[in-house]
């Protein structure tokens, strides 16, 4: 049996086919793409892809289904850059589905997938809308206009500010204020004295007072107004025969009270002895005789 002779030139050929096979194999593997397994394939056409390099992840509802595997473009004819992902075979992509780029805060890019609405399907092959979504950096690049719009409003109202400040008038409303809440600290003091000393003394004499006046309610209570109500009753008829009495003329006060003789006669006797005082006055010597020697014969 013949040996088969190899050339070193085949030898080298050989080696350096493996050698590209074995490269290819690695770069695919670094770029996350998986050689062996189907998949399907879509292309999305964006009008910018920012930062999106090639084998950028692609993900649908946060789970990576696929990577880029090429990125075109041609200037020359039209300003749009198409990508060429894929994605899992048993990937199906509802009608009206379109791609996000999605910019990461701390650089890098991905895709994702927005699924659509529609009944049917997008078919392997087809072409995709894409949008750039503007991320937080893009936020922040359009809310920099409007800030620069701000900025002398906020100068503005720092200048008032300042000479609002610089008023003496604010001194003296802080110096105001500080002797307003001394008093306030010294008034609380004293509501706090008066509410731990003096009402509590104030609510023992309601207290106290509160049982004086249980006491007095018992006493009152133990009263026997019905005999009370008949003594009265007594006394005032006793009052009222008494005032009958008198005003009939019966007994001597009522005699005194209605027998208008005593009055007559005690008005002509006292009439008499004005008369008789009057009459002493003008002739004393009719009534009162004194002599050292004797008294004489009167004629």
């Amino acid at each position: 049996m013949s040996k088969i002779k190899f050339s070193r030139e085949l030898i080298v050929g050989l080696l350096g086919l493996a050698a590209m096979f074995v490269i290819y194999f690695l770069i695919n593997f670094f770029k996350s793409i998986d050689i062996f397994d189907d998949t399907d394939k879509y292309r999305i056409e964006f009008s910018n892809i920012g930062e999106l390099t090639n084998s950028a992840p692609v993900y649908v509802n946060g789970c990576k289904v696929g990577n880029v595997s090429s990125i075109e473009h041609n200037f020359n004819e039209s300003d749009l850059v198409y990508l060429t992902v894929n994605v899992d075979q048993g990937m199906r992509l509802p009608e009206g589905s379109y791609a996000q780029i999605h910019n990461k805060l701390m650089g890098g890019s991905t895709i994702c997938i927005v699924l659509g609405k529609g009944e049917g399907t997008i078919e392997p092959g087809s072409t995709l809308k894409g949008v750039l979504e503007a991320g937080a950096m893009g936020e922040v690049g359009n809310m920099v206009p409007k800030l620069e719009a701000m900025l002398p409003k906020v100068d503005s109202m720092l200048t008032s500010l300042n000479n609002i400040l610089s008023n003496p008038a604010i001194n003296n409303t802080l110096n105001n204020l500080e002797t307003l809440t001394g008093q306030l600290n010294t008034t609380s003091a004293e509501l706090n004295n008066i509410v731990s000393n003096d009402i509590p003394e104030a609510l023992s004499k309601v207290v106290e007072l509160e049982d004086d006046l249980l006491k007095v309610s018992s006493q009152l209570s133990e009263v026997d107004y019905g005999s009370m109500i008949a003594s009265l009753e007594a006394s005032l008829n006793n009052i009222q025969q008494i005032t009958t009495a008198l005003n009939e003329g019966n007994g001597t006060a009522g005699m005194l009270l209605n027998d208008t003789t005593l009055y007559t006669k005690l008005n002509e006797t006292c009439q008499a002895a004005e008369d008789l005082l009057e009459d002493l006055k003008e002739n004393p010597k009719r009534y009162v005789h004194f002599s050292i020697f004797g008294n004489k014969e009167k004629k």
